[in-house]
């Protein structure tokens, strides 16, 4: 098994995030002042050189505004579309 870092899934886990801090209109400075970490801290996370535990998402979503149940669901929703269509190939 690959490593979860490679995965396509941690690929989606990466664009959820950026997409959901650009929905909010935050840039990464503004994201990293709230949640009392430098820029590029935030910058890593979304490059997948550093990762974040349940914790750590959990004040990334508060520092968005979004509930993380729902960010939640709908990374599962778009999971489950990336699943459907790798095995449809």
């Amino acid at each position: 098994m690959r490593k979860s870092l490679y995965r396509e899934e941690s690929v989606l886990l990466r664009q959820s995030l950026r997409q959901a801090r650009r929905s909010v209109g935050m840039s990464q400075v503004e994201l990293g002042e709230a949640l009392e970490r430098p820029q590029s801290w935030v910058s890593q996370v979304e490059r997948g050189v550093r990762r974040l535990d349940l914790v750590e998402l959990s004040d990334y979503c508060q520092a968005l505004g979004i509930d993380l149940a729902s960010f939640v669901k709908t990374f599962n929703r778009e999971l489950a579309k990336l699943r459907q269509k790798d095995g449809a190939n």
